[in-house]
Order: C-alpha cells, then structure tokens, then sequence
C-alpha cells in the first residue's frame, strides 16, 4: 500500500466518523429535558406573546418552579409541536 492509498483510506475513515458523530450527536450530549423560554422560543421562532398563547390554550405543557417566575417548557413537547406546526396540522 502506497502513501496515496493510506491518506485515502484515512480520509474515507474520518468522513465515516463524522458521520456517525452526527447520527448520534444527542446520545454522545442528550439535550436536557427541560428548557427555559429563550430556548423553547428559539425552536419555535415565536414571539414571548405566542409563547404565553400557546400555554394558554392549553397547546404546550409548562412547570415553573414553587416560587419562581421562569417558566420551562419540556424540550419534547416543544419539538413535537414544532414539527406539528412545520407540517400544517395546528
């Protein structure tokens, strides 16, 4: 095997790494299972109004700590109502 077959070999190597440091990036850092509004705003890209719409109607579960003032949305519901949303069904 020559130079030029082992760079090749290395570089085909490092693409397959990537790629499965992608595929499995949550596994490698899981996301945390509560998030704050930035957050939840962020993967909605909605307002802090629509946010509290949303809570309101009844669309989107939230905690907020005995005595706190910041509400935390859990990250899954904010996912699935974001792809409900993407694809037309809310």
């Amino acid at each position: 095997m020559d130079a030029d077959n082992i760079i090749q070999k290395i570089d085909e190597l490092n693409r397959k790494v990537d790629n499965l440091i992608a595929v499995n990036k949550h596994s490698l850092n899981p996301p945390s299972k509560w998030i704050d509004k930035e957050e939840t705003m962020r993967i909605l890209k909605c307002s802090e109004r629509t946010l509290q719409t949303l809570r309101d109607k009844g669309l989107l579960r939230y905690t907020r700590p005995l005595g706190g003032s910041k509400f935390f949305y859990l990250r899954k519901d904010v996912e699935d109502l974001f792809e409900k949303n993407f694809n037309g069904e809310i």
